[in-house]
């Protein structure tokens, strides 16, 4: 058998016996019952075509998670200008030192580095299990405070009626308001943890709240005589998910559209269901 034969058949013998296991896992995750469901719209996922050309119309929903950051240091809560806002990235109020430690990360060699000018080469990503919430405590947080802003803005201007920087800093102010109402999504990475049993614990409604996979990334900042230890989540494996072939019709329009995604037994996410309708939030 000629050489370049034997490394065709070892090729495809390599793809088939991946496609294999990428489908043994995929059964396997959808194997029971679904660990969460959540019924999110087009506020919470973003598709793209990876082609517009008709034989590869493939369509990749991308998950729009948030997270509430920690506010910086001598900044005023509303001043939405300068970048505080809820977005993708940055440091999540909640993942202090004290939940770092909790992930496993050894935080007195990540202080003792800092502190030391040098480079503390076990602070890389570590695996941990992230906590998404649906329209609560978060996306509430966050629909008050924008709320709060306009109504500051407001008042502001009432006293300064001839003030231009006021009049704008309305307009800026009730479009933040209008985006989070109506566009913003209401997904929020709200927690991270090791132990699954004792997330599902403190997080019960399964219809609220999924555990997914991901990486959490260590960072450290002087603060006057203190080093601080925080965290950025660095990725989230569950953020894309690929449109079956029977439900790509539902994005075909610009329409919106409102989707059922279930988290399996390996915290691996797939559409459940999917409809467009003008109803849709």
């Amino acid at each position: 058998m000629k050489k370049w034969s034997r490394t065709l058949l070892a090729g495809s013998a390599l793809i088939l016996l991946t496609n294999a296991v990428v489908l043994l896992g995929a059964a396997y995750n959808r194997s029971d019952e679904p660990e969460s469901r959540l019924q999110l719209s087009q506020r919470e996922f973003q598709h793209d075509r990876w082609s517009n050309f008709k034989d590869n119309s493939a369509i990749t929903l991308t998950l729009n998670w948030r997270i509430v950051r920690e506010k910086p240091s001598q900044q005023h809560d509303y001043d939405f200008d300068s970048g505080y806002s809820a977005g993708k990235w940055g440091t999540p109020v909640w993942l202090n030192k004290a939940k770092m430690a909790e992930l496993g990360f050894d935080v007195a060699k990540l202080v003792g580095a800092s502190e030391n000018g040098r480079h503390y080469k076990e602070s890389l990503s570590r695996e941990a299990l992230l906590v998404l919430e649906l329209n609560d405590q978060a996306y509430q947080h966050e629909l008050k405070r924008t709320r709060d802003y306009a109504e500051q803005s407001r008042a502001l201007l009432a006293g300064n009626p001839d003030k231009q920087e006021f009049k704008q800093r309305v307009n800026n102010a009730e479009e933040y308001y209008k985006n989070e109402q109506k566009i913003n999504s209401r997904l929020f990475v709200i927690d991270a943890g090791i132990d699954i049993q004792k997330l599902r614990t403190a997080y019960p409604d399964r219809t609220r709240y999924a555990i997914v996979h991901g990486l959490i990334h260590p960072g450290t900042m002087q603060e006057k005589n203190e080093t601080k230890v925080w965290g950025n989540i660095s990725e989230l494996h569950a953020e894309r998910i690929n449109v079956p072939l029977n439900y790509r019709q539902v994005f075909d329009t610009v329409a919106p559209y409102e989707v059922t995604v279930a988290f399996g037994k390996r915290l691996e996410p797939w559409i459940a269901a999917a409809s467009s309708s003008e109803a849709a939030k």
